[in-house]
């Protein structure tokens, strides 16, 4: 059943510099497939954030999108192909995923966030359906979906201690487990606290380079004492499809990227 009460989140405003010097949006990249009546077809990577939200009873989402992103727009509509209805939000300005979750936090209030990239691909299917159970019946603040990665040197590691999140890195050169987060559910508190860590990490670190990373509040909340929770999905599997690595991955073998039965 669909509840009003979650909303997915999906930012896709980002500047794509790690496929320059690609100029397409890549979340319109066709580069999954999936099993059809005679064969395969092809299909945009962001299609399948969206579907995942549809599965897990998400009826509306909000897109961040960018000036230089307007495709995404007129590609995906008004989303009820795909089972979800979507919004969109404008962000102007590069300034890194966090800030363009934070920049939704106003049309969230009162709602528990569903959280997932445009550019990646995780199974099993109902990954987000399950990860939705846990956070409602443990009352959590923040759930995180956990895959094992053998990139985990470039993704988000976690550290589980049952069904405990206790620590989150951000792509460490010795990873501490093969594993990484690849989506998340997360409610008022930690929307508070990743409005404050950002205000105040600006304050603090103006002269610096660099984009704040989500994965740095994910941790923080751990240490700040909210309710974090995980579900790991041993037999799953993740693919951050937004890289050059995995577009030549999807060339010669596309078994890699492929959903469905």
């Amino acid at each position: 059943m669909t509840s009003t009460d979650f909303v997915g989140l999906v930012p896709a405003a980002g500047r794509g510099t790690r496929m320059a010097p690609l100029r397409y949006p890549k979340e319109l990249l066709p580069i999954v497939y999936e099993q059809a009546e005679g064969g395969a077809r092809l299909r945009p990577v962001a299609e399948y954030a969206l579907e995942s939200l549809a599965g897990a009873g998400v009826g509306s989402a909000i897109v961040v999108v960018a000036p230089w992103k307007l495709e995404v727009v007129g590609y995906l509509g008004d989303g009820r192909h795909l089972g979800v209805d979507i919004a969109y939000l404008l962000q102007e300005e590069a300034r890194g995923l966090a800030w363009a979750l934070d920049l939704a936090r106003e049309w969230t209030r009162g709602r528990d966030v569903v959280f997932v990239m445009p550019d990646t691909i995780f199974t099993p299917p109902d990954a987000l359906t399950r990860l939705r159970r846990v956070y409602e019946e443990t009352g959590a603040d923040l759930a995180l979906a956990v895959f094992p990665t053998p990139d985990a040197h470039r993704l988000g590691p976690v550290i589980l201690r049952g069904d405990r999140v206790h620590r989150v890195f951000d792509k460490p050169a010795d990873p501490p487990v093969m594993n990484t987060w690849g989506a998340a559910i997360w409610g008022g508190a930690f929307t508070r606290l990743l409005h404050e860590g950002l205000i105040q990490d600006t304050r603090e670190k103006a002269p610096r380079n660099g984009e704040p990373v989500l994965g740095h509040y994910f941790d923080l909340a751990v240490r700040s004492g909210l309710r974090v929770r995980a579900v790991e999905f041993p037999g799953g599997t993740f693919q951050d499809v937004g890289t050059p690595l995995a577009v030549r991955r999807s060339m010669e073998g596309p078994s890699l990227l492929a959903v469905g039965p």
